[in-house]
């Protein structure tokens, strides 16, 4: 059966807004089907919208500031005492990561904000050309390990 993905899953995947995933709705860039008043995307229409140039970069570009303004105290806003930025590849294929993700973006951690900034979030990225999925993950101590278990879990 085949998954399919809300604009509120590609924004937690892509750590862009709602807003910016409806602007590439409306620009073009990004295609899926409308289910009722709602859009659904399949694994092949996220694939395709990541894999273009522009979108690639800008997504690279940005998920690489994030990491940075967290090591810069960016979001000190955030009053947690323990506050987690990891970076976690995994060597598989595409088809083997596809279950940690679909779990990753419905975990309830992920839609946490402070001050209207999602803070508990992650970043899904898959390059075929390493073989690699890369994820992102900001938040609570207890994000991240339930993030990172589900990750340990799927991967066995």
């Amino acid at each position: 059966m085949e998954t399919f993905y809300t604009v509120d899953d590609i924004a937690k995947m892509t750590m862009f807004t709602t807003r910016t995933i409806r602007n590439y709705l409306k620009d073009g860039l990004l295609t899926g089907r409308k289910i009722g008043s709602q859009w659904r995307f399949t694994e092949e229409d996220i694939a395709k919208f990541l894999g273009q140039g522009k979108v690639g970069d800008l997504l690279t570009s940005e998920k690489k500031q994030e990491v940075i303004d967290f090591l810069d105290g960016v979001l000190p806003e955030y009053s947690e005492e323990i506050q987690i930025c990891t970076i976690v590849d995994i060597y598989r294929p595409i088809e083997a990561v596809a279950k940690m993700k679909d779990e990753l973006v419905r975990l309830p951690d992920a839609n946490t904000s402070v001050n209207g900034t999602q803070f508990c979030r992650f970043s899904y990225e898959y390059s075929k050309k390493e073989g690699r999925a890369r994820f992102i993950l900001f938040g609570s101590a207890e994000f991240v390990s339930g993030a990172i278990k589900i990750i340990k879990e799927n991967s066995e």
